[in-house]
């Protein structure tokens, strides 16, 4: 069985994971950083992107996806903490409202948050 660190992900109304990852990868401001259990003390922001885990569901490993908007990381040789303001699965994105929010929007972190939402939904096809 592999190695794992215990993982959380928060946004500001729920919980959205909280279990044990062998792997984490998140987007930060500086390019993807992934984490492993024991990583040396790290914290980072997050910029919008797509957030890769491995993580044990039933003594099985799965891979977890969500398009992540921006927020913090910090990895402790003992766990990771992902705090974000929004964190969608492939099945919480409408498409075609994201295609319009991405035509609308102004705003770098809104263009990215929209982009990230369709590369998920890309890969899940």
């Amino acid at each position: 069985m592999a190695s794992t660190i215990p993982f959380k992900l928060i946004t500001p109304t729920k919980v959205v994971f909280e279990g044990d990852a062998e792997l984490v990868i998140a987007v930060t401001t500086e390019g993807e950083e992934g984490i492993l259990p024991r990583h040396a003390p790290f914290l980072a922001a997050l910029k919008p992107g797509v957030l890769r885990a491995n993580v044990q569901s039933d003594g099985k490993s799965e891979r977890l996806e969500l398009a992540t908007s921006e927020g913090f990381m910090q990895a402790l040789p003992d766990r990771v903490t992902v705090l974000v303001d929004e964190a969608l699965h492939f099945d919480d994105i409408d498409v075609a409202a994201t295609r319009d929010e991405l035509a609308k929007a102004t705003d770098p972190t809104a263009i990215a948050f929209a982009q990230a939402k369709l590369r998920l939904v890309g890969s899940q096809a």
